[in-house]
């Protein structure tokens, strides 16, 4: 993740999804009642009126196509698809022709203090160590990457923090678990969890095998394996270089869906 996709996302995370909607308006009647105190009314008023404006008015040149769409970047919009690479950087001959392993695991806090509760940033100190350790060293691990980390509003109104990650076999992420950076956390939540009432983890993980998985982006920010980076050699230099599976899906055996799992069907699906 960049530096500016990271600040993105902190600023999301932490200010925007750690509050609720109530808290958002309160914050906001304050700042504008501070202003009405210390202003004259129409004056005070000028600054609210003005954002909405200039809100409103953008949405109408972005939708009318006056205006650059920020959220639609133009590399995305055509349809892609992420498959594993061959050793060199190439997509598969048949399409689907490794297995993979679909690791999901997540942390909430059902906290008033949100992501500031107790227990929270240790928690989520030792999950950074692990992704460390897993992309410091992805051949042995057999890490093929993340997406992003996701957010989601519990039922409670809390909030989760979602992370979907990659790997080439069970057996790689069975010795992943075993691992350094897994085992300290894992001794630490052990040890300490009781402590934490407010703090949950989950996990899920899907031993997926060859010719049972396959993906799509039309018009899409790629997520998931769109994410990841595969350690491959280039075949010219013989240089070893991470590269993303990402390319465009267009006709033959990327067209549909079950093409794009290495089957037979002629039709598009």
């Amino acid at each position: 993740m960049g530096i500016i996709a990271t600040l993105s996302f902190m600023l999301d995370t932490v200010i925007k999804q750690n509050f609720n909607l109530t808290t958002w308006l309160a914050l906001g009647a304050c700042v504008q009642s501070i202003l009405v105190l210390l202003l004259p009314t129409r004056v005070a008023l000028l600054p609210a009126a003005v954002l909405l404006l200039a809100k409103i008015i953008n949405g109408i040149l972005i939708s009318k196509g006056f205006t650059r769409n920020p959220s639609l970047p133009a590399p995305y919009l055509k349809r892609m698809t992420a498959p594993i690479l061959d050793a060199d950087g190439s997509p598969p001959e048949k399409n689907s022709d490794k297995g993979v392993v679909v690791f999901i695991v997540g942390a909430n806090y059902n906290h008033p203090l949100g992501l500031f509760a107790p227990g929270f940033k240790p928690l989520s100190t030792y999950f950074q160590n692990m992704w460390k350790e897993a992309a410091s060293d992805k051949e042995k691990w057999g890490f093929l990457g993340k997406a992003d980390n996701m957010t989601m509003v519990t039922p409670g109104g809390g909030n989760a923090l979602i992370s979907i990650s990659y790997w080439k076999s069970i057996e790689h992420l069975h010795r992943f678990a075993r691992g350094p950076s897994h085992m300290v956390g894992w001794n630490w939540w052990a040890d300490t969890q009781n402590q934490w009432p407010h703090i949950g983890i989950m996990h899920e993980t899907y031993d997926v095998p060859a010719g049972n998985w396959e993906n799509i982006y039309q018009n899409f920010h790629p997520i998931g394996m769109g994410q990841t980076k595969h350690k491959v050699i280039d075949r010219e230099t013989g240089q070893v270089k991470m590269m993303s599976p990402l390319i465009e899906a267009k006709g033959g055996k990327w067209r549909s869906m079950l093409l794009r799992m290495g089957g037979e069907e002629k039709e598009e699906v």
